[in-house]
């Protein structure tokens, strides 16, 4: 047994471990035999270069030791307690210690479904009030989570959460759960059953519930949805109608903005301008042969910055699925009349052609790119892509050559 070891001996025993190059196994090795030899913590007490070499090595392992102990007490298959990961890893700092706690309490509760935070809190000594209360808070959110028909009310009492603010948390994400489970629920109804008495949670539980209904049935219109789940919010109402006839847009390639901004009520002119260009952005990409013109008239885009994307977007299409149209010839058909839009289809169309195997100069000529930021852009992007066929041509050329000498 090392405690029936002379001074001498221990000491020498000491500075064999302590002399290692792994200075972190160093100090577990001597921390256990701190632990559980009361000889060899005397000496270290009481030899003052004994200890300035073991506060050395402490100091060293710090951030190591704090690491080590934050995986363990994180560690959802460990079971040690909060106290017992500090003593090992050696953690005095207070703070680091209470973040321990709290990690380890977290642990138990997330790996023990029935465990409350009392239990948890007395195992692991958390004695720091603000990580109890999210150690119930915590606890209920698992069980609120876990259990369906579990109403608030009983999550609370049951992990002794008394923070009105966590209460209220705990209250709405119940509602949520319940409008999330149940298609049929009406906002009023989980509302109600989880006593959510915020005004701000209860508008986000009525709009949650809207917009699941506009979701889940294609042919209701946002009015329905509104009136349904009693939402009375204007600003709320507004998203509602506006979420309702970006459905029908996109779910109705015929439908025009007009039928869908009426259908739904929508009366905000920006949402109203949004679902234009939404539609309008649709039929470029659904029609190769719609020029952007006929998109923003059919769709009544009036926004000047929603025109000039439709028809930045229509003359890039036009660009990607035509690799012979120059990008003049998309400019003019799309009415592309922005500078910065037509400089930007202008470098498009020169990289596909780099990429089509022709000339840097030729493609820069052919698509009229007179920028000279864009023309620096495209002679590097030229180099690149030749680099790359290189690159490529070199592999194949020695794939070749192993071929041949393997016959």
């Amino acid at each position: 047994m090392i405690g029936d070891l002379p001074n001498v001996m221990l000491t020498e025993a000491f500075k064999k471990v302590a002399n290692q190059a792994d200075r972190l196994g160093a100090f577990y090795e001597i921390n256990a035999l701190r632990s559980t030899n009361q000889r060899f913590r005397e000496l270290i007490e009481s030899d003052q270069t004994i200890r300035s070499e073991f506060r050395q090595i402490q100091r060293e392992t710090r951030p190591a030791r704090c690491e080590n102990a934050r995986t363990e007490a994180g560690n959802p298959a460990g079971t040690r307690t909060a106290n017992d990961i500090n003593t090992f890893h050696g953690v005095t700092d207070p703070d680091t210690q209470d973040m321990i706690k709290e990690l380890a309490a977290k642990r138990d509760i997330e790996a023990n479904p029935d465990m409350v935070p009392r239990t948890a809190i007395e195992r692991n000594d958390v004695t720091d009030r603000f990580s109890q209360g999210k150690i119930k808070w915590l606890a209920a959110k698992r069980d609120i989570e876990a259990n369906p028909d579990m109403v608030p009310r009983t999550a609370i009492e049951r992990n002794d959460v008394t923070d009105r603010f966590s209460q209220g948390k705990i209250k709405w994400r119940a509602a949520k759960r319940d409008i999330e489970a149940n298609p049929d629920m009406v906002a009023r109804t989980a509302i109600e059953r989880n006593d959510v008495t915020n005004p701000v949670a209860q508008v986000t539980i009525k709009e949650l519930a809207a917009k699941r209904d506009i979701k889940a049935n294609p042919d209701m219109v946002a009015r329905t949805a509104i009136e349904r789940n009693d939402l009375t919010n204007p600003d709320t109402q507004d998203m509602i109608k506006w979420c309702a006839a970006k459905r029908d847009i996109k779910a109705n390639p015929d439908m025009v903005p007009r039928t869908a901004i009426e259908r739904n009520d929508v009366t905000d002119r920006f949402s109203q301008d949004m679902i234009k260009e939404l539609a309008a952005e649709r039929d470029i990409k659904a029609n190769p042969d719609m020029v952007a013109g006929t998109a923003i008239e059919r769709n009544d885009v009036t926004n000047r910055f929603s025109q000039d994307m439709i028809k930045r977007l229509a003359a890039k299409r036009d660009i990607i699925a035509n690799p012979d149209m120059v990008a003049g010839t998309a400019i003019e058909r799309n009415g592309v009349t922005d500078r910065l839009s037509q400089d930007t289809i202008r470098e498009r169309a020169a990289k596909r052609d780099i990429e089509a195997n022709m000339v840097a100069r030729t493609a820069i000529g052919r698509n009229g790119v007179t920028d000279q930021f864009a023309h620096t852009r495209i002679m590097r992007h030229a180099a690149a892509v030749e680099a790359s066929s290189n690159s490529i041509r070199g592999l194949d050329e020695r794939f070749r050559q192993e071929r041949g000498r393997g016959r």
